[in-house]
């Protein structure tokens, strides 16, 4: 016999359309196999025993369908028109998805029993397998599964590996603007105005710190929620300066999971989308704040000779 899957789906995104196209697989072999049943058992009905050739006798196959909710009630499907109703009308509920498929079946006046089990959560994809020894049946589902959570992408991302770059050029870009507008009222205090003539290359130099050091606390404040969902966070101990505890990214967790689209995780892949729409638009305008933050750079410098 054969036990257990040997792909990890560690550190694999895993999408609702994945576990669809695996049901579906399972469903086409198990109407093939339901079919040559049925066309042996129709061939081989009106002959002698003797003369009878099966190689599917006395098939018994089913598919069933359990979905726990996150209000701790459960259902279980063996229709699957039922199930993807509830699958695709209460997925954002859903804590735990297990997916029985069987088959039994005598051949050569053995009987063969293979099982293939899919369990689902928002944070593990595991499937395990029992089959006979020499069988063909549940094979290629078999393969295709091991395919689908090898070619899935990483969990550990460049969203998720850049996350501190992403938030400094989105905060870097919001940072300009009041760097700027702050840096330019400096030059009118007297105190300062006879400093900037002096020293006028301080001026863009500092517009440029005063924008990182509000990149820092800015940019995170943008993609805070999105990262909220991507990003699991540790205890990282006890900073006695602040008197606070601080929390860290747990990038062992994330490596060591998987990240399955339902229950919470539904809509993670929209979150990749906005923080890549944010970063793209927030870095596109990194040029203009420079060329804006150069042209009032020349202005100041002709108003304070």
């Amino acid at each position: 016999m054969e036990n257990t899957l040997q792909v990890s789906a560690n550190n694999k995104i895993i999408d609702r359309e994945m576990i669809l196209e695996i049901i579906d697989a399972m469903r086409q072999e198990l109407a093939k196999c339901e079919k040559i049943y049925e066309e042996e058992k129709a061939k081989n009905e009106p002959l002698k025993y003797e003369y009878q050739k099966w190689t599917l006798n006395h098939f018994d196959g089913k598919i069933k369908y359990t979905i726990f909710f996150m209000d701790n009630n459960s259902v279980t499907y063996d229709d699957y028109d039922h199930f993807i109703t509830v699958f695709k009308n209460r997925v954002f509920s859903i804590r735990h998805l297990i997916i029985d498929y069987t088959i039994s079946y005598n051949k050569d006046g053995k009987f063969i029993y293979n099982s293939l089990n899919l369990s689902a959560t928002e944070d593990r994809f595991a499937v395990s397998s029992n089959f006979a020894n020499g069988d063909t049946y549940m094979r290629d589902v078999y393969d295709l599964i091991a395919q689908k959570i090898t070619a899935a992408p990483p969990k550990y991302d460049r969203i998720v590996k850049a996350k501190e770059l992403i938030n400094l050029k989105i905060g870097f870009a919001i940072g300009m603007i009041p760097a700027i507008v702050l840096i330019t009222a400096s030059a009118f205090i007297p105190q300062l105005h006879d400093f900037y003539k002096n020293f006028f290359y301080m001026f863009p130099i500092l517009i440029l710190l005063l924008a990182v050091v509000f990149g820092f606390f800015l940019g995170s404040t943008k993609t805070s929620g999105s990262y909220a969902k991507l990003v699991p966070q540790k205890y990282g101990g006890y900073d006695k300066r602040t008197q606070s505890s601080y929390y860290q990214d747990d990038i062992q967790k994330i490596t060591e999971t998987s990240e399955v689209l339902i229950g919470n995780n539904t809509n993670n892949n929209d979150e990749r989308r906005h923080i890549l729409e944010m970063e793209k638009r927030f870095t596109n305008l990194i040029p203009v704040f420079l060329g804006a933050a150069a042209v009032v750079t020349v202005i100041m410098f002709f108003l304070t000779r």
